[in-house]
């Protein structure tokens, strides 16, 4: 801003002089203009270099962060919008750009930098210009247009630091969403870099975390190695330590996951991860099977240990105890606590799903004290279902099919269903092909124009269970047609077709060919009227089926092998959604309100769950 030396010229007249310091005072405008802008910007970027130099992810912006970037953006559009053309104009760009980035105003970022490359190309700022676009595009889903910026900022600027920055944001991106391959994949490339590499040890923690969860934890091992003997922070080093004990104790090597957890536990108090300590040591436990030892460690936890992710997990390792010990109650509460956080669970989809099954079982198994006539059947097909698919107790849920399906106050369709689980825990669980042998061909002797028994025949002649409940439902709909009255079928026939000429008719007309009409276009797909006849189960079938039972015993209550079938780790069976759906005795969807009929999200369920969950009033087999 100097002026060049006047030499061998008079001194200029007072008007050329005035003239002279107005231009001098609206050139210091702008620079002060920016010279503003970039110190509010470089204010807010100290509160992120802080966090990094502490081994912390940047915080998002908030408070006088926010303010200073926003303040940054406001004095350099003054620049854009009071001086065009001026020599800083790419720097204002370039500066709002950057600070839009940092505010996650992609898009707007985005607006700014594609100004920038229209306008000066050459731009000194080119080289971290087009990483910025290459995230911000990244980050708002255009991934081809990201790769364009990022191959241009490889091919014109080969050694840029900037490319390892980018392997590190795009890992970051993906660990925030959970893509666990794109975020180990990213930070490896990072890590490998030749230069660029800030911060190892953060990252180094960040990618032994994702190999926790896609289940590498060979792969993980030397990387926490390189996190403890390499990082400055205390913190870190503890951090690295404390996922390395679980990562031993997954790798069965338990005795160096206990000295592990004994060097680190005198550090716990200074980071204040007591709990976390403790909690680690009862998975060692409880994985080497001392429960024993593993649950009063957890039950007599001081209460300012437990933080909330603390008391989550302590909370499903000990709901995962009671399950195996047959704690129904027990584990029920300690599921519903855990359920509270789900987000720090190791598995929250499996928490869910048992818990799902535990409110179904109880509810059954209380119902049951009170129930009579052919409830009770239904409820123990519902503790069945619930046993069978979500308890891992095939030996119980066998022995609970058998008493539905032989209770004589059972109807078709229970019954049927009844036997097609016990069919399916003696073959799919228990190994006992003959008993489940014979359970297929009682089924198909007592009820075989049931789903079940079709999908228990070998004699299918290549037909679908689609198409066999298709046919059924056509049988049932020309059941219904043939029992109109001619005044009525003559009627439904001259009914307008709604998709051809239909002009001139109005809906408030024939109401009572209409409400017919409706009636049979909306009955529900594979769903039957009930059965006239409830059809007893002979006991000489159950008998059979029952296999080697002493005499003098009741068939229905002992099933072979189902004693010592559940004293073993038995296999879980199939995952589905809720262990039976409790009996509906509310009217049907259309009388409820708007707001009630909104369905629930959908839960995964075993392929055979519809052939065995408890009909609804008014189906059939």
């Amino acid at each position: 801003m100097g002026m060049r030396t006047m030499r061998g010229s008079l001194a200029p007249p007072l008007g050329a002089c005035v003239l002279l310091v107005l231009l001098l005072s609206a050139g210091c405008a702008k620079y002060n203009t920016f010279f503003n802008a970039k110190r509010a910007f470089d204010d807010a970027e100290r509160v992120r270099e802080d966090a990094l130099r502490q081994h912390q992810d940047p915080p998002k912006p908030k408070g006088q962060q926010k303010a200073d970037y926003e303040t940054a953006i406001r004095k350099a559009q003054k620049i854009l919008d009071d001086y065009p053309g001026h020599s800083l104009t790419d720097d204002a760009l370039f500066l709002q750009a950057k600070a839009l980035h940092r505010l996650e105003s992609y898009r707007m970022s985005i607006r700014k930098l594609d100004l920038l490359f229209t306008n000066f190309p050459q731009t000194p700022y080119l080289e971290e210009a087009l990483y910025l676009q290459g995230l911000n595009h990244l980050l708002i889903g255009s991934l081809a247009k990201s790769q364009e910026y990022l191959d241009r900022l490889a091919k014109l600027f080969p050694d840029s630091k900037y490319q390892a920055e980018t392997r590190k944001v795009i890992g970051d991106n993906a660990f925030t969403m959970k893509d666990w391959e794109t975020a180990f994949d990213s930070y490896q490339e990072y890590l490998s870099q030749k230069q660029g590499v800030q911060d190892p040890d953060r990252i180094g923690l960040k990618l032994g975390q994702c190999c926790w969860e896609l289940h590498r934890y060979e792969d993980a091992l030397p990387v926490l190695d390189k996190v403890i003997t390499g990082t400055l922070s205390n913190e870190m080093a503890f951090n690295a330590k404390l996922l390395k004990a679980r990562m031993l104790t997954r790798l069965g090597r338990y005795d160096e996951a206990a000295r592990l957890i004994d060097e680190i536990r005198p550090e716990a108090e200074v980071f204040g991860s007591q709990g976390m300590v403790v909690l680690v040591e009862a998975e060692n436990l409880y994985a080497q099977g001392k429960g024993d030892e593993a649950t009063p460690l957890l039950q007599n936890m001081p209460d300012e240990w437990a933080t909330p992710e603390v008391k989550a997990r302590v909370a499903d390792l000990l709901g995962h105890q009671f399950m195996t010990e047959g704690k129904w109650e027990d584990a029920k509460v300690q599921f519903q606590t855990a359920l509270r956080n789900k987000l720090v669970l190791d598995d929250p989809e499996e928490t869910r799903r048992l818990n799902g099954n535990l409110n179904d079982y109880l509810a059954a198994e209380t119902a049951l004290k009170d129930a009579k006539g052919d409830r009770v059947p239904r409820l123990k097909l519902l503790e069945a279902n619930a046993l069978l698919f979500g308890l891992g107790r095939p030996g119980q849920a066998a022995r609970l099919y058998v008493e539905a399906a032989t209770d004589t106050a059972a109807d078709s369709s229970d019954a049927a269903r009844a036997m097609y689980g016990a069919f399916l825990a003696y073959r799919d669980h228990l190994d006992k092909p003959d008993s489940a042998a014979l359970f297929s061909a009682a089924l198909q002797e007592k009820f075989p124009s049931s789903p079940q028994a079709f999908e228990v025949s070998t004699d299918k002649h290549g037909e679908s269970l689609l198409d066999f409940l298709l046919d059924r439902q056509h049988q049932v709909q020309q059941t219904n047609f043939a029992a109109l009255s001619p005044e009525e079928r003559a009627a439904l026939e001259a009914a307008p077709d709604t998709a051809g000429s239909s002009a001139g008719f109005r809906p408030e007309e024939h109401q009572g060919i209409r409400r017919r009409m409706v009636y049979l276009s909306r009955r529900a797909n594979l769903v039957y009227p009930p059965p006239q006849v409830i059809i007893p189960l002979g006991e000489s079938v159950m008998e059979r089926a029952a296999g080697d039972v002493p005499g003098g015993v009741e068939a229905p209550l002992t099933v072979p092998g189902t004693a010592a079938s559940d004293t073993a780790a038995a296999p879980v069976g199939p995952e589905q959604a809720g262990a039976g759906q409790r009996e509906k005795e509310q009217p049907q969807a259309e009388k409820k309100p708007k707001e009630q009929q909104k369905k629930p999200q959908q839960k995964k369920r075993s392929k055979d769950w519809d052939l065995l969950r408890s009909p609804a009033p008014g189906e059939g087999p």
